[in-house]
């Protein structure tokens, strides 16, 4: 953990309906449920950005970051205000059933479920492809984003939401 977070100038902790984009090497550390983290990075200019989204769609059209539609929408734009192109890589993570009851039927899908799929169509729509996922399933996970080198840490939090389950690197 200590090699993770050295280099970093700073360590920030992003809540639902925020996004951080930065140039400087910021980790940037979230906990999903639900809720969708989507992270941009440029190689190419050494900014990343990362949004913390909370349900599917913004249907008032307002920019309210809670929505993945709206969120995504906005990190892609400033993304290209920073001056990335088509070096972006794009990696999607949460979208889990956390909620008990919160079972998907053949009718209706878990907002987990909403979630990706609408992180999916408008990443599609801006012509971004994801490069790595770790999505759906039941459990919640803690993410590290490092602006520094564009990775991705991620542990899957046990059911019980006390511990943590060993995960991969992305």
């Amino acid at each position: 953990m200590k090699r993770i977070i050295a280099g970093h100038s700073c360590n920030a902790f992003l809540k639902p309906g925020e996004v951080i984009i930065s140039a400087n090497p910021v980790l940037v550390s979230t906990v999903l449920g639900s809720c969708v983290a989507i992270t941009l990075y440029s190689n190419e200019k050494r900014v990343g950005a990362i949004c913390h989204a909370m349900l599917p769609n913004n249907l008032k059209q307002e920019d309210n970051l809670l929505y993945v539609d709206t969120a995504v929408h906005y990190l892609h734009r400033k993304m290209i205000e920073y001056g990335a192109g088509a070096d972006l890589i794009v990696k999607l993570f949460g979208g889990a059933q956390v909620m008990v009851g919160g079972q998907s039927t053949d009718i209706r899908q878990s907002v987990g479920e909403q979630n990706i799929a609408q992180a999916k169509k408008v990443l599609e729509q801006l012509g971004l492809v994801v490069a790595k996922e770790d999505i759906g399933g039941k459990l919640g996970r803690k993410l590290l984003f490092s602006i520094k080198t564009g990775d991705v840490y991620l542990r899957r939090l046990k059911s019980s939401g006390n511990e943590y389950l060993p995960g991969g690197i992305s």
